[in-house]
């Protein structure tokens, strides 16, 4: 499935075949609902910003593909993994990297190294990379969280760990105004 053709087509074409493509990878039921949630998540997000069509067809299929990993893995290496599937199979660079990089609000290499993936950085960089990452978080099994609920968990999460709570917190504030 090659990036250049799913990117032209509409965006219910493009969820339709990216829904087939994950059920061809072996994606469970509840990774597929989690999924769709995640996706009305960044939908909800990206409608009320004025993007172009070729940045939301690219949130559509970052947070579609986001979990795809999780056909190998329900570990921290599911997005590694994801990345790795969509690279052999030809897809854009721009949606591996926003699998690559939606764990949580963004991985150091430092912490990168202690889950035992590859020391490098997994932060999310571009507009969509941080919506997608940003979407996911604010999803709890199949439901939406709201903005409060968001920082509170977050907040009780990352207690000890204020350097990870921060980033959530700044990635949260880059779409306060979009997020209810």
């Amino acid at each position: 499935m090659h990036d250049i053709e799913i990117l032209e087509l509409e965006e219910d074409e493009l969820i339709k075949a990216l829904s087939e493509y994950l059920k061809e990878k072996g994606v469970s039921n509840d990774v597929l609902n989690h999924t769709f949630t995640v996706l009305d998540s960044a939908l909800r997000i990206a409608n009320r910003m004025k993007l172009s069509d070729e940045q939301r067809k690219l949130i559509i299929a970052g947070a579609m593909l986001h979990d795809v990993g999780r056909s190998l893995s329900h570990g921290m290496d599911h997005a590694v993994l994801g990345a790795e599937i969509l690279r052999k199979d030809g897809f854009d660079d721009r949606i591996i990297k926003i699998v690559e990089r939606h764990i949580g609000a963004g991985l150091t290499a430092k912490e990168a190294k202690k889950f035992g993936l590859p020391e490098r950085d997994y932060i999310p960089e571009t507009l969509e990379e941080k919506l997608v990452a940003l979407a996911d978080n604010l999803v709890a099994g199949d439901r939406i969280l709201r903005k409060e609920e968001y920082i509170r968990h977050i907040k009780q999460k990352f207690r000890d760990e204020k350097e990870v709570l921060d980033r959530h917190l700044a990635l949260l504030n880059e779409f306060e105004e979009f997020v209810d």
